[in-house]
């Protein structure tokens, strides 16, 4: 075969790039370029991810491609992108590119059996193909779905003409066995009510959608007496189980209600901080709104406990909302975010920071009413600002969204009790909540924090210490590390405390314990009537920790 000349690949790029399948990301159209010449040039043996960091994407020399996944995601999107543009009607052109799984060199063929105005020899557009699976016709199965899943013509517009995959991408397959089909609708139904989540359908020949980031399957076996479900959530990068759960159900009654309860919220978290962990280290400017969302709003996923990384998230916000004003949900995590600065740090906590605070969680209720995971960072604001009934009001409303919204349901029963003693019931279910969650579920350092704050309004030091030391095993911000201190601190042992906060200035270089006493705590607790008591606590703190 003879290689394309010139004027085809410069036609082929033209038309790709006017077909908007490789979306508005101009480093994707350099990113083929690159590798349709150094095919041409006789070099495309030598595409590999790592000259490809370097000569794309702008990587150091010790860039190592088995840690930093970006080339690879970047062809993988190039795949889905050129499957795309071969069945559009752009496609009419006298080259034809595909890049084969397992390499980064393309094959380019001249198609066949058609005459161009200039007497060459050309192909009939063939559609392309996915190796080793029957022929996919991506149009088709999007209308498909599209119509499956009620998102209309604004759905096709997420899903061809954004730049990036905006909302997480899962194909959801029907699970195997009885009832197996009855268990991924109820899973589909659940995970669609999440704006950031977009639920795919299984391909015609049951391969892997190309758009699809992750992969959901299980089987349902009926057994004497119960019914087991077996869930796993996979990477089709690599095929790697992220997370799997097996689970029985007694009552085949409840059958709907104990899937989405028991399997269903589990599986959003875990799809959040998978997604999270995927857009890591690339650049924001690079992501859409809907992604820089999910790297900025409070997900399980790598995080870090400074106000670095919390000014960060601010930072991450303000350039989704450069690419889209009215993007509601950056809105919301700004004012959570601003909210909670505010309340914790004393250079955060200015009237313009408040300011602005209030004002993004007016505006992301303006524009986003509806998605409960705005309202749910709009309630987290109110929190923070010691709105502590506005705050109970809206976390209410994030369940009438989405009734299985796990930190809403958690919360909506723990606000009324903050800086107040909860009654045995109220603890006893803070409790059974946290021991129903998987040990290593990453909500669970919010579960066992409450615990600990519950306890300690009732007088119980020993019991919050307890849960409070676990909390930090998983993780910590200046709420629970003050409060751990201050348990330390009520309990005679004020060396530790101090040992505890001595251990965080490298990330919150201005942390003040009086900060606490005479701010964060008078605020969080304005609204209690038992909050003399408890900001008493903190101030025996700060006083103890000036005496060291």
């Amino acid at each position: 075969m003879s290689f394309p000349v010139d004027q085809q690949i410069s036609d082929y790029l033209e038309r790709i790039r006017a077909s908007g399948a490789l979306g508005k990301s101009n480093r994707r159209l350099v990113l083929l370029e690159h590798l349709i010449r150094a095919e041409t040039d006789g070099c495309g043996g030598q595409l590999k991810a790592y000259s490809i960091g370097l000569d794309i994407f702008g990587k150091d020399p010790d860039f190592d491609p088995q840690s930093d996944s970006v080339v690879r995601v970047e062809i993988g999107r190039l795949r889905t992108a050129i499957a795309v543009f071969e069945s559009s009607t752009y496609a009419d052109c006298e080259l034809q590119v595909d890049i084969p799984k397992g390499t980064y060199r393309p094959k380019l063929t001249l198609r066949e059996n058609r005459v161009h105005e200039n007497g060459n020899t050309a192909s009939k557009k063939q559609p392309a193909k996915s190796v080793g699976k029957k022929p996919w016709k991506p149009i088709s199965a999007v209308l498909v779905f599209l119509a499956c899943t009620g998102l209309g013509l604004f759905g096709l517009y997420n899903f061809f003409g954004q730049p990036e995959e905006a909302r997480i991408a899962v194909q959801l397959d029907d699970f195997s066995g009885a009832m197996g089909r009855n268990a991924a609708l109820v899973l589909r139904q659940d995970l669609s009510k999440n704006k950031a989540i977009s639920v795919l359908l299984s391909p015609p020949d049951n391969g892997i959608h190309p758009q699809a980031a992750f992969l959901v399957t299980g089987s349902v076996q009926l057994e004497p007496g119960e019914t087991q479900i077996n869930v796993e959530l996979l990477s089709t990068r690599d095929n790697e189980v992220l997370w799997s759960e097996s689970i029985h159900i007694d009552d085949r009654k409840d059958f709907d209600g104990s899937v989405s309860e028991r399997i269903g919220r589990d599986l959003k978290l875990r799809l959040f901080g998978a997604t999270k962990e995927l857009l890591e280290g690339r650049a924001p400017e690079d992501l859409t709104p809907e992604q820089l969302f999910i790297m900025g709003t409070w997900v399980p996923g790598p995080a870090i406990n400074a106000v670095e990384w919390e000014l960060e998230r601010v930072r991450l916000m303000e350039i989704a909302l450069e690419k889209d004003p009215g993007f509601g949900a950056a809105h919301s995590v700004i004012a959570d975010k601003l909210a909670y600065l505010a309340n914790v740090y004393g250079p955060s906590n200015t009237p313009e920071m408040m300011s602005r605070a209030k004002w993004h969680a007016q505006r992301a209720m303006e524009l986003a009413p509806l998605d409960a995971n705005v309202v749910f960072n709009v309630a987290q604001s109110q929190w923070h600002s010691g709105s502590i009934a506005q705050s109970f009001i809206t976390m209410q409303r994030v369940t009438e969204l989405d009734p299985n919204h796990a930190l809403a349901q958690f919360l909506s029963q723990m606000i009324p009790y903050s800086c107040a003693s909860a009654p045995d019931a109220v603890l006893q279910d803070a409790i059974a909540f946290d021991a129903a969650l998987l040990p290593d579920n990453p909500i669970r350092w919010l579960t066992l924090t409450w615990i600990a704050w519950l306890h300690a309004y009732r007088g119980e030091f020993e019991l919050a210490l307890e849960a409070e030391q676990r909390a930090s095993l998983v993780f910590e911000i200046p709420y629970t590390f003050m409060r751990h201190a201050m348990l330390l601190n009520t309990l005679g042992r004020p060396e530790e405390a101090a040992a505890i906060l001595q251990r965080q200035t490298s990330n919150w270089p201005d942390i003040d314990p009086a900060h606490f006493s005479n701010v964060t705590i008078p605020r969080l607790c304005r609204e209690q009537a038992e909050s003399a008591r408890f900001v008493a606590l903190y101030e025996e703190l700060s006083s103890a920790l000036k005496r060291q």
